[in-house]
């Protein structure tokens, strides 16, 4: 029973029994995903009117172990402001000196983890709340996988989904790589990896500014095993001043470039490439 302010009272033995068995069973649950910690990496350029929304969702996770770094670069607009005043101590909160463009502010970031997971999530954009939960399951069950990423919702500005995304697995036989030189972009949000394969290898070039996601895909499937979650955990916001649209043209450019760049050097230098399963 609850009072006008909403306290809840317990009025019989049996009450507080069946209480603590939901709280035992819920933190049961929680317990047994506690060992893998999620590092959320941000990266944030003048995103005032997004910002906001993208930390919202991270609180709002039903997974409960995880920190989250965020690094602004040189946002000349209130985002920096926002941030700074947040005062949880999950969060950690960097600004770069000078202009570094999201490969670098993503490394930056990435200096600073300290989980067993990563995760992408770009300063306009949202996870789902179930995302941390969904995808360290799937770690959990797939040891051998060193990174995963999932199936998205393409939304509009005020985050409306308007069409599920381009996530996809590649084909048989097929790298990420190989598949984006052919114009089929499969590498997409969320995009998740296992902080140890940092170790191994370049992840986030610096001075990279565009594909960066893309040339993140090509450099995992060097460094370990991949797998595609086809469950939506990521709202993608698609609008005027996105990414995609501002630099379009030489996004898919460089993409290609870099692609190619890739699968040169693979061959030449004799490189391993894991597969990329799908997985439920």
């Amino acid at each position: 029973m609850k009072d006008m302010f909403g306290k809840l009272y317990i009025r019989s033995s049996e009450q507080v029994i069946g209480v603590l068995f939901v709280v035992r069973k819920v933190l049961g649950k929680r317990e047994s995903l506690r060992m893998c910690k999620f590092s959320i990496l941000i990266a944030c350029y003048n995103k005032e009117k997004f910002i906001k929304d993208c930390i919202k969702s991270v609180l709002a996770q039903t997974y409960d172990n995880w920190e989250c770094i965020v690094v602004d670069d040189c946002s000349t607009d209130g985002s920096y402001s926002f941030l700074k005043n947040i005062s949880d101590s999950r969060f950690t909160f960097i600004r770069n000196d000078t202009r570094k463009y999201y490969s670098s502010t993503y490394a930056e970031a990435l200096k600073h983890a300290t989980g067993d997971i990563c995760g992408i999530l770009d300063g306009d954009d949202t996870l789902a709340e179930s995302a941390m939960s969904v995808v360290a399951k799937r770690y959990k069950a797939h040891p051998h996988i060193g990174f995963i990423y999932t199936q998205h919702y393409w939304c509009d500005k005020s985050l409306r989904s308007k069409r599920c995304g381009l996530s996809a697995s590649p084909k048989k036989g097929k790298s990420l790589a190989e598949m984006a030189h052919s114009g089929r972009h499969c590498f997409s949000h969320w995009r998740t990896f296992r902080l140890s394969l940092a170790e191994k290898g370049t992840i986030f070039p610096e001075g990279l500014q565009v594909s960066v996601d893309k040339n993140m895909g090509f450099a995992l499937e060097e460094l370990a095993k991949g797998a595609f979650l086809s469950k939506v955990t990521y709202f993608y916001r698609y609008y005027k001043g996105n990414m995609s649209l501002v630099q379009g043209g030489n996004q898919k450019a460089t993409t290609k470039r870099l692609a190619k760049d890739r699968i040169r050097a693979r061959q030449q230098n004799s490189t391993r490439v894991y597969p990329v399963i799908k997985i439920k």
